[in-house]
């Protein structure tokens, strides 16, 4: 049996489409087990949840499909927490997708191949997707280590989960330390800033705190050199995104899973390419620097 899918869904039901005839046509599904969160609409979206919500009881071709309706709108980080927290008290591992994500026929081989392979070799989390980002020319793995991680298409396993403090109970000493903030960000300089904001309760983001237990752990996410997940939400009908080509990406439409790395050690070329993917410009760099300056003077005794 494959690990659980956690499939988190809103008021999209055009998207749902497409995310659920992909998952149906992979590799692995019918031995998949699917367990749909599905959030409660804030006012004027109830019919676009009742839609997504007709779509999830329809859903057949999985080894099993449960639907978890919320009453209430809480939203996506708090109902991915809940959700994927729920799950680990069942399983080992659990695979999170979200309803604007189109997968490849090889997702779920590849991330169940991974998350076999990482079990014990010190990986935070498996990423499905990647970034059109040039490899080193003599790079020979279908899979890389990165300190950061995913949101798109992930999967971790339970002792990793269970070590996230989601309150980020030690931010003022971590903010405080120049170093530090330079490590965090060394797979874009829009981390520190993220964290930061998340911390003044400017965003609701799941996964900066998830990326930043990570960091704090030492351990990298384990990526693959060509993506497994698209991502066909970056249209400007989210609540987190603009609209934007930038993450565009071609589905891998092989697996070669003899050749995944067992050197967890980040790549630096590959390491300084992702870091100019991730990187804001430098106009906002300096607004973010000004404002993580502003919050260490207020925290000084």
């Amino acid at each position: 049996m494959n690990a659980p899918i956690a499939l988190f869904v809103y008021n999209r039901p055009a998207h749902l489409k497409l995310t659920l005839a992909a998952l149906r046509d992979a590799i692995g599904a019918h031995d998949t087990p699917l367990y749909i969160f599905s959030d409660g609409p804030r006012p004027g979206q109830e019919t676009r949840v009742d839609e997504v919500r007709s779509l999830c009881d329809k859903i057949q071709d999985f080894a099993s499909v449960e639907l978890i309706r919320r009453d209430t709108n809480i939203g996506l980080a708090a109902n991915i927490i809940q959700g994927v927290s729920r799950l680990f008290e069942q399983y080992d591992s659990v695979v999170v997708l979200e309803d604007d994500l189109v997968v490849s026929r090889y997702f779920l081989r590849y991330i169940n191949a991974a998350l076999s392979f990482y079990a014990d070799r010190g990986v935070f989390s498996i990423a499905g997707y990647t970034p059109n980002i040039a490899m080193p020319p003599d790079y020979q793995s279908t899979t890389y280590a990165l300190r950061r991680n995913c949101s798109w298409g992930w999967a971790t396993w339970r002792s990793k989960w269970r070590n996230v403090d989601w309150n980020i109970s030690n931010f003022d000493q971590f903010i405080s330390n120049p170093a530090q903030c330079k490590a965090f960000n060394e797979c874009g300089n829009d981390l520190t800033p993220m964290l930061l904001k998340q911390k003044l309760g400017l965003i609701n983001s799941w996964s900066i705190r998830f990326c930043y237990a990570a960091f704090i752990a030492g351990e990298p996410t384990i990526y693959p050199t060509q993506s497994f997940v698209q991502n066909q939400g970056v249209d400007g009908s989210g609540t987190n995104m603009r609209a934007s080509r930038h993450y565009e990406t071609t589905l891998a439409t092989r697996l070669d899973t003899s050749r995944f790395t067992a050197d967890i050690t980040p790549d630096p070329q590959i390491t300084a390419a992702f870091r100019r993917f991730y990187d804001t410009s430098l106009f906002r760099a300096v607004i973010n620097h000004y404002k993580l300056q502003q919050y260490r003077k207020s925290i000084r005794p």
